[in-house]
């Protein structure tokens, strides 16, 4: 995917440069950011990119404006009963940036698009480790991997396979799961924050919940509802990164993985295994989520005999 040119035009040298320093710093919305004050520069350039998204100040005169080629137009204005042209929608000038960038991002992209770009606005990092490969020691280097970026904050480690083996890896965690807390948020009731620090078990300093035994509920589960999971966490929890450990039964494997902030996928280096990579990453294409390749990191491993899981 090629980053979407993002234009802002305004005669406020000060004002201009500091609303594309703070949208710029959004990295994670993939933008290439443009600054202009001069028209007929801005002109000329809309002739040789494709403008996707433009700001332009109310100064400029309408019969200028219109000359300037983009896909979706916004005028920065200062108060009422201002002149727009039909395709132009006003935003006003002196708000914060981030209710300006929240305005544009949801009169221009819809729904998939937000949860994609916006991976990690929250504040909180869903990283998740997928193998169509299975037995290559992907939950062992999931949970490895949480705990290495315990280091840098708060870490949950989330178990979405049909047979996690929970009980080989969460001998002493026999009470509550991951299908309790998905009740609890279906229900809306009580603190969550609380309700995962009664459930969380420990192993070092990172945290887990049970997952769900039973594979009829796991597959039970929609998409949105792990959407909403995600979502809830992040927003009332301590946690700054997600690692979810994921298994073909999940409803919407692929709009989750696109979700996340980054994918480790593992493999080994043997013909079948390559003929299921292979497989999986056609599967992306033909689907419209090639994009998930984006953030993926192959990692190949060594599986010694009696290891794997």
């Amino acid at each position: 995917m090629h980053p979407k040119n993002f234009v802002i035009c305004d005669v406020e040298q000060e004002y201009a440069r500091n609303l594309i320093k703070a949208i710029g710093a959004r990295k994670n919305l993939g933008f290439q950011m443009h600054l202009f004050q001069d028209l007929e520069q801005l002109e000329e350039f809309s002739k040789q990119k494709n403008i996707h998204i433009i700001l332009l100040g109310e100064d400029y005169p309408v019969q200028e404006r219109q000359q300037i080629k983009a896909d979706k137009r916004y005028i920065l204005v200062k108060g009422d009963d201002k002149e727009l042209l039909p395709e132009e929608k006003g935003i006003y000038k002196y708000q914060s940036s981030d209710m300006i960038l929240t305005h544009i991002l949801e009169e221009t992209m819809n729904g998939d698009e937000l949860i994609r770009r916006n991976k990690n606005i929250t504040g909180g990092q869903l990283i998740g480790v997928y193998s169509p490969i299975h037995r290559i020691g992907k939950t062992q280097f999931a949970m490895e991997l949480a705990k290495d970026l315990t280091k840098n904050g708060a870490v949950l480690y989330l178990n979405l396979e049909e047979y996690s083996g929970c009980s080989y890896y969460f001998p002493e965690n026999e009470g509550y799961n991951l299908g309790d807390l998905l009740y609890y948020i279906r229900q809306e009731k009580g603190n969550l924050g609380l309700r995962i620090s009664a459930m969380a078990g420990r192993i070092g300093e990172m945290d887990y919940i049970s997952p769900i035994p039973v594979i009829q509920d796991l597959r039970a589960v929609k998409e949105k509802e792990w959407i909403k999971l995600f979502e809830q966490i992040f927003a009332n929890c301590i946690y700054k990164t997600v690692i979810l450990d994921l298994g073909d039964g999940v409803d919407g494997l692929y709009q989750i993985l696109r979700m996340c902030y980054t994918v480790y996928t593992l493999y080994i280096d043997d013909a079948v295994s390559q003929a299921k990579l292979k497989q999986y990453v056609g599967n992306l294409r033909q689907t419209g989520y090639e994009d998930v390749l984006e953030h993926t990191i192959q990692k190949k491993v060594e599986i010694r005999a009696g290891e794997g899981t």
